[in-house]
């Protein structure tokens, strides 16, 4: 059982959402969808080069 002094797992949340500077506005969470949705489809190959570029590897 948490102690009286421990802070709740919301507010922790709040806390660590202070911190960030996150932004509650739905504009901004529209703005970010946006840049996901908008990012371009990768190949196969495309995936696995950077996959390898990732692991410190190269195609032999």
């Amino acid at each position: 059982m948490p102690k009286s002094t421990d802070k709740s797992q919301i507010e922790k949340f709040r806390d660590a959402a202070r911190e960030l500077e996150t932004d509650q506005s739905e504009a901004a969470f529209e703005a970010d969808v946006q840049k996901i949705a908008k990012a371009p489809k990768l190949s196969n190959e495309e995936i696995k080069e950077l996959a390898r570029r990732q692991r410190g590897g190269s195609k032999p």
